[in-house]
């Protein structure tokens, strides 16, 4: 009995060539659609780029994003979204369009290639025809899947002519699309890219402020309407940085809550004011902001509690500010968050009223002890005549709801004059008190009390001393 191996199959020269092509294949192309991968459109972009001398007239990549996808798969399966983009890699390949070179970038999005495009109109006209290919309804079964389309154009000018640096310009062409919403597509603006650098930057920096403990907070007065006495401060963050400046919480915010930053920045915030506010006194409130990224972190709840704790700040002397855009998520999940920090004593206020869509329905539903009128209905006192009838229906709304109200931006007499005549309760804005660093406090309130004294003492009745 011969127990020795059998030997081994030696593949022959077409099976080893069969096979190379087969892996060549399978590297170069995306297997859903048969079309190039990413990489294999990159290569052909440079290919094209540097056939002529000394250089192209112009290329055109757009770059398609299909929207709608995580939905269809949840409502069908993930068969259903396959069958999406096997059918749009179809109607793609049917475009009318003479030389050109479709790719799958990614598992949402198509490359369109158009080495010989250099008209930035016929450009964009191309862009808007796909948008419009790809945005039509997908049959999946008895179902016709409704699904949409935006569209990033970028070219080749003789500064970019490399396929990455195209490809990283359709991308932002597309986020702009995005962001902008209609008409569903755009072209590439530079100031885009630095857009992006500086976005890039600040992900940096504001991650090594939070880890260094870099933010500092200032504080603006709101006075109460009909006594002028001082009410209390509203909590501000600020970053400083040696390279950019004054960076804008508009800008770091977002970072901060796009990369899993804003639950410790909040909680840093929330004990940072408390410790500073327990020294003031007895009467006076500090008004914090909360990102509504803050109330899906989960630890919101025992941040406050802690910091409220450490410090020893009565929660009664604590305004928690949010806007209307905390409730776009989750409203049970935020109502019962708010509901607890309302038993904690916290007051609850609703910033930058007006500028929503549903801020009237959240006034019932919610917890509010206060709301702040926006800064552009304030402002909107010195052009629009219809506004004083406005602020005065928001006032008195919210007058019968027991609920008190703090008109913000206030810069001018006139308008001051204004609010006082309709019943608002307090004011804030640059008029009466710029936000300041915590060293400056002392003096404000020092100066509000004796301001406050004079004006009561000036309220007595004289004494007549008979002799």
């Amino acid at each position: 009995m011969n127990l020795s191996a059998a030997p081994e199959h030696v593949p022959d020269v077409n099976e080893l060539s069969a096979l190379r092509k087969y892996l060549q294949q399978f590297s170069s192309y995306d297997q859903d659609t048969g079309f190039p991968n990413c990489e294999t459109l990159l290569a052909e972009i440079n290919t094209e780029t540097t056939k002529a001398s000394p250089l192209p007239l112009g290329a055109t990549l757009i770059e398609i994003r299909i929207r709608g996808l995580s939905r269809i798969g949840e409502a069908y399966s993930r068969k259903a979204i396959g069958s999406v983009i096997r059918q749009l890699a179809d109607r793609l390949a049917l475009a009318p369009l003479t030389k050109r070179t479709i790719a799958r970038i990614d598992h949402k999005s198509f490359g369109v290639f158009l080495p010989d495009v250099a008209d930035p109109v016929l450009a964009l006209q191309t862009a808007k025809q796909l948008v419009a290919l790809c945005s039509r309804p997908v049959p999946w079964g008895d179902h016709m899947l409704n699904i949409d389309a935006i569209a990033g154009v970028a070219m080749t000018t003789p500064a970019v002519q490399d396929a990455n640096t195209l490809l990283h310009h359709a991308g932002l062409a597309l986020r702009a699309s995005s962001e902008n919403g209609s008409p569903g597509y755009a072209f590439f603006d530079p100031t885009e890219a630095r857009a992006a650098k500086r976005r890039s930057d600040l992900v940096s920096i504001v991650a090594k402020a939070v880890e260094q403990d870099q933010f500092e907070m200032v504080y603006q007065p709101f006075f109460a309407f009909d006594s002028g006495k001082l009410v209390g401060f509203e909590a501000l963050m600020r970053l400083r940085h040696s390279e950019f400046g004054q960076i804008s919480p508009s800008e770091f915010i977002p970072i901060a809550e796009d990369n899993g930053l804003i639950s410790r920045l909040g909680a840093w915030c929330i004990e940072d004011v408390c410790r500073t506010a327990v020294e003031w006194p007895s009467h006076l409130i500090a008004a914090v902001n909360f990102s509504p990224a803050q109330f899906y972190s989960g630890t919101l709840l025992a941040e406050v509690n802690q910091a409220l704790e450490r410090t020893k700040f009565p929660a009664y002397r604590l305004d928690i500010e949010i806007t209307e855009g905390t409730f776009m998520r989750d409203q049970e999940l935020v109502l019962s968050q708010l509901n607890s920090l309302r038993d904690m004593g916290c007051s609850i206020a609703l910033d930058d009223f007006g500028t929503g869509y549903s801020s009237l329905g959240y006034l019932w539903q919610f917890p509010f002890s206060k709301l702040k009128i926006d800064r552009s209905f304030i402002h909107a006192l010195d052009t629009t005549p219809k506004a004083p009838s406005i602020l005065k229906s928001i006032i008195d709304l919210s007058r019968n709801l027991g609920i008190e109200v703090t008109a913000e931006g206030i810069e001018t007499t006139e308008q001051m004059r204004t609010l006082r005549n309709l019943n608002c309760d307090y004011l804030q804005g640059f008029l009466c008190g710029v936000p300041t660093a915590k060293s400056n406090l002392a003096a404000i309130i020092l100066k509000n009390f004796s301001e406050t004294l004079n004006q009561e003492n000036a309220k007595l009745p004289k004494i007549r001393v008979i002799r």
